[in-house]
């Protein structure tokens, strides 16, 4: 199984078990993401490591799958909550946490388009073979933003939106 096969085949498993999860954070995510690639690399006995917050040169990325010492796959992660979660109607996330949201669209320090342009620099600088930016937006409160250059929103369920991008060699 290729590495890039691993990581979608782990994207499509947090696609069918969503439901069962409630995340809090990016970092919710992500962690759930590395533990299910970790358990199908021993499983399937794969040649790979997962590890996060790797740097690549000078940022560090979300997750990333080693073969040796080369980064097969590089991903990052975005995660905007629903908002229906807020603490003011009733819900489970602190209400200034999404005022106006967790992630910011496009800011130099830490967005989403910031994103997607990291994981095509990882691939063009030969950072990486392949790289990914997943956007999990809960509560599709980012629904009327187009898609960058690269990506493409796809509806999952439950208004549960992702942008998705997709880089390769």
């Amino acid at each position: 199984m290729k590495a890039t096969e691993l990581f979608e085949s782990t994207i499509q498993w947090l696609r069918s078990q969503y439901a069962g999860y409630r995340f809090f954070t990016e970092r919710d995510v992500v962690w759930t993401i590395q533990l299910r690639m970790l358990e199908e690399i021993e499983r399937r006995r794969l040649p790979y490591r997962v590890v996060n917050e790797y740097r690549l040169g000078g940022p560090l990325a979300d997750l990333v799958v080693l073969a040796g010492g080369s980064v097969e796959v590089a991903a990052e992660f975005k995660y905007e909550p629903s908002h229906d979660r807020k603490s003011d109607r009733g819900g489970d996330i602190w209400s200034s946490k999404l005022d106006p949201s967790a992630v910011f669209w496009n800011d130099p320090n830490g967005s989403v388009t910031k994103d997607i342009r990291r994981v095509q620099e990882y691939v063009e600088q030969g950072k990486a073979k392949a790289a990914y930016s997943i956007f999990i937006d809960e509560g599709g409160y980012f629904r009327w933003r187009g898609s960058p250059h690269g990506s493409k929103w796809i509806d999952w369920h439950g208004g549960i939106l992702i942008l998705w991008s997709k880089i390769h060699a």
